[in-house]
């Protein structure tokens, strides 16, 4: 069974190769604007799958692990 440790160490790798995401499609838009358009396509299915998956899981175990995120602290970024 994994535990808090475990998760925190892993939510640290996944946010490591997230940065390097974020990293890599700007240099990619900024030395090749026709990539615009499929980077930000990658994002959109990247975020779109993401948040379908955690609304998925939710509903099937009865987890709300999006209730204790403030929605205001989440828009202040658009």
């Amino acid at each position: 069974m994994p535990d808090i440790n475990e998760l925190e160490d892993k939510m640290k790798v996944v946010m490591k190769d997230l940065k390097a995401c974020v990293e890599m499609s700007i240099q990619i838009r900024k030395e090749n604007p026709e990539a615009k358009k499929r980077i930000d396509k990658y994002w959109e299915a990247f975020l779109s799958h993401f948040l379908d998956y955690v609304k998925r899981r939710e509903k099937e175990s009865g987890e709300a692990l999006l209730k204790g995120i403030s929605p205001t602290k989440l828009l202040k970024f658009w």
